[in-house]
């Protein structure tokens, strides 16, 4: 036979399983934000590379026209 838990077993449970989730939440977070800067780091590289590339198109056309 199971033994009934009290509403102070049922409060020290909850205090620990709010402990455990807002430390899981304060970790996805970091890792969310650290995810997001290599994500705009990326983004920044992708339009350098696509501007040099324009602008290498553009120079090459124009020599060529000229």
């Amino acid at each position: 036979m199971s033994v009934r838990k009290t509403a102070n077993d049922v409060s020290s449970d909850l205090k620990i399983h709010e402990a455990q989730c807002a430390e899981r939440w304060r970790s996805m977070f970091k890792k969310t934000d650290d995810l997001q800067g290599s994500v705009q780091s990326m983004k920044t590289w992708l339009l350098a590379g696509l501007t040099t590339i324009i602008i290498s198109l553009m120079a090459i056309i124009i020599r060529g026209i000229v």
